[in-house]
């Protein structure tokens, strides 16, 4: 990935001339601000530590919930955790530890509120403003949620939790600002409304929460990703992450078109001339293969909503995004089975999205390999490989392929379900055991003299 000055910045060129000259001046002061959050970022970054720079160093995860017993702040996501002088821990809020580097991104914000002439706009970008100094995120994500989709977008604070390998509850800073791809939109919120129908009723004993009616999906040309997002340079996002606002709000999924394309050409189509089996390669095209990248960042996010259960990240623990990452891509999968039979799409497009699938866990080995924060979703993909090839759906020489079909998409049911009910009901030692008997990266390593180029490439 590109580094500015060694901070995650990532910018993409996206063509701006139909934005109205006020439109134009509103994402320039956006840019720059959200240009400022990689500079928080970098506070809080350490891939050299479990808990980044969220803890102290020497810190374990033991002595993180003892300490949370008497102070939850220690907990807080939105705390950083230091000693004192006696070494006992203590936290300090983001918008304390921080502000003296929030106070120009929030200047900003507000210059651009000045300026807009879409009211609604304006009134979330004051909400952002005041939330990054006074930590009071919820209301800005409410509101969110609630106004009227514009053409510009930004989403700019704390969000994701992946820096955090100890405890999963850290949130890191990112932002991106983006422009509504209209055409692109619509055809996702298509694919979203056939889609929620294949929803089912919830294990026994489980609490599932539903909120699929206030469910929003659009796809943005992103102009800049910043902070953690620019690291892992995301192709989709699904938010917010708290399941109380979503139960009640809803929550918004982002597909970032810049971001799909940049991959698809770089990583995900060479990887399936790398990896796949040349005779299975000569029956999918270019651009089949292309709309079944996108298509698997569409599948990706609508499928949480789908999976969202109130207890399941207490109980699995840091393990609970190991289990919900690769869940929800082999959910979108198993779910396009009801789309196939009401014709919305072929057995050609159903399988280009399952070929891209496998590409798409490649890529986030080779990710892996440069930023080790992302190693859940690696292990994720790498189970669902392992199991495939266990269950003799999917074959390997020379190249993988599939000898039947039918055979495949059984198979993918049954990890679905196994990894459902894991999340619905499972345990921590569910959890654990599953991944320690199909998460071995190795089923990935065997490839590396054909990814070498690609592991290699900067994007």
């Amino acid at each position: 990935m590109r580094k500015k000055n060694n901070l995650a910045i990532r910018q993409f060129k996206v063509n701006t001339s139909d934005l109205t000259a006020n439109q134009k001046k509103v994402v320039a002061k956006l840019v720059e601000a959200a240009k400022l959050i990689a500079g928080i970022y970098a506070k809080q970054e350490n891939p050299k530590y479990p808990g980044s720079n969220f803890y102290p160093h020497d810190v374990t995860k033991e002595e993180i919930e003892k300490a949370a017993l008497d102070d939850p702040m220690i907990l807080d996501p939105y705390t950083v955790v230091k000693r004192d002088k006696k070494r006992k821990l203590y936290a300090v809020p983001y918008h304390i530890e921080f502000r003296e580097q929030l106070l120009p991104i929030t200047k900003l914000l507000k210059e651009a509120t000045k300026i807009s002439e879409n009211r609604d706009f304006a009134h979330r970008l004051r909400l952002q403003a005041d939330a990054l100094l006074d930590g009071a995120y919820q209301a800005a994500d409410i509101y969110w949620l609630s106004m009227k989709p514009y053409k510009i977008d930004i989403v700019i604070g704390p969000i994701e939790r992946y820096d955090d390998k100890l405890t999963f509850t850290k949130c890191s800073y990112q932002a991106w600002v983006g422009i509504m791809d209209e055409k692109s939109t619509k055809d996702a919120i298509r694919f979203k409304n056939f889609f929620i129908t294949t929803q089912r009723r919830a294990f026994v004993g489980a609490d599932k929460v539903n909120f699929l009616d206030k469910l929003q999906i659009r796809v943005d040309n992103i102009i800049l990703f910043a902070g953690l997002i620019a690291r892992y340079e995301f192709t989709s996002t699904n938010l917010p992450n708290d399941v109380n606002l979503m139960e009640k709000y809803g929550s918004e999924i982002t597909i970032f078109n810049s971001s799909v394309n940049t991959k698809f050409e770089i990583e995900h189509f060479p990887i399936f001339h790398a990896v796949f089996e040349d005779n299975f390669q000569k029956s999918y095209s270019v651009d089949l293969m292309r709309q079944g990248t996108l298509r698997n960042s569409f599948l990706h996010e609508i499928s949480h909503p789908l999976l969202r259960y109130r207890d399941a990240e207490k109980r699995l623990k840091e393990l609970f995004p190991y289990i919900d990452e690769i869940a929800a891509s082999v959910y979108g999968v198993k779910a396009c089975g009801q789309l196939l039979l009401k014709d919305v799409i072929s057995q050609k497009e159903l399988e280009a999205i399952i070929v891209m699938l496998i590409c798409r866990g490649f890529s986030w080995w080779l990710d892996y390999l440069k930023q080790p924060a992302v190693i859940h979703y690696a292990q994720g993909f790498a189970s669902a490989l392992n199991f495939f090839l266990e269950s003799g759906a999917i074959r390997e020489a020379e190249g993988f392929y599939w000898p039947n079909f039918t055979k495949l998409f059984v198979s993918i049911e049954e990890f679905t379900d196994i990894l459902e009910r894991i999340l619905a009901v499972g345990t921590y030692i569910d959890a654990r055991s599953f991944l320690d008997k199909y998460g071995s990266l190795k089923v990935f390593e065997k490839f590396m003299p054909q990814l070498g180029t690609i592991a290699h490439t900067e994007n």
